[in-house]
This record gives structure tokens, C-alpha cells and sequence, in this order.
């Protein structure tokens, strides 16, 4: 990879992550609690599932997409350090809940992104 290429590489998933950034901060006016963050990461999740899936079945999302919406974008706007911090803030069963929540939920939600694509793969043919 050349000079150029990695440069304009940064660039992209720097733009893809500076509006994941706006777009976490602004779900925070919306919900101010350890639930913005279940809801971002799930979210996050299943739209990366779609952008990752998409190159094996369908062909539509372009590297250059996947870096700055899957990089960049969601990169910016998922969160496990947030995570972290607030489960070990949390009393022993609460934190035990958001465990299980944050990490069910975003797995359900790649593999609901997985099938969407799956399913939308299949329409095609």
C-alpha cells in the first residue's frame, strides 16, 4: 500500500468516525443511562452484521464503505469501554444483567443481520 492510499484510508475513517461520534452523542440526549449504550451497541451490531455479510452474499457494500460506515461510522458510534465502566459502577446482579443483555443482545443482533442479508441474497436469485 502506498503513502497516498493509506492517507486517503485514515481520512475516510476519520470522516466515518467523527459522525459516529456526533451520532453517539446525540443518542445520549435521547436516553441517559447504561441503556444508550445497550442500545447503540446492538444497533451498531446489526447494521455492522449487514455491512460485513454483504461482501460474502450480496457484493453491494464497497471496501471503501465498509471502512468508513463499518470503521469509521460504527466504530465511533458503538461503545464497549462505556460498557465497561458502567457495569463496574452497577451492583453485582445488575451488572451481571447488563452483561448478559449487552452481549445476547448484540450477538442476536449480528445474526439477524447475518440472516437479513441472507434473505435479501436469496430475493435476488
Amino acid at each position: 500500500m502506498n503513502a497516498d492510499a493509506s492517507i486517503n484510508e485514515i481520512l475516510i475513517v476519520g470522516v466515518g468516525g467523527f459522525f459516529g461520534a456526533i451520532a453517539r452523542y446525540q443518542t445520549l440526549s435521547f436516553i441517559a443511562s447504561p441503556l444508550v449504550t445497550l442500545c447503540v451497541n446492538v444497533i451498531g451490531s446489526f447494521l455492522l452484521a449487514i455491512i460485513m455479510y454483504d461482501t460474502e452474499y450480496i457484493g453491494v457494500v464497497t471496501s471503501r464503505m465498509r471502512m468508513i460506515l463499518g470503521i469509521g461510522f460504527l466504530g465511533s458510534y458503538t461503545t464497549f469501554s462505556t460498557f465497561a465502566v458502567e457495569t463496574s459502577q452497577m451492583a453485582t446482579l445488575t451488572a451481571a444483567l447488563n452483561i448478559v443483555a449487552n452481549v445476547g443482545l448484540t450477538l442476536v443482533a449480528v445474526f439477524l443481520g447475518r440472516a437479513f442479508i441472507i434473505y435479501l441474497s436469496r430475493r435476488r436469485h
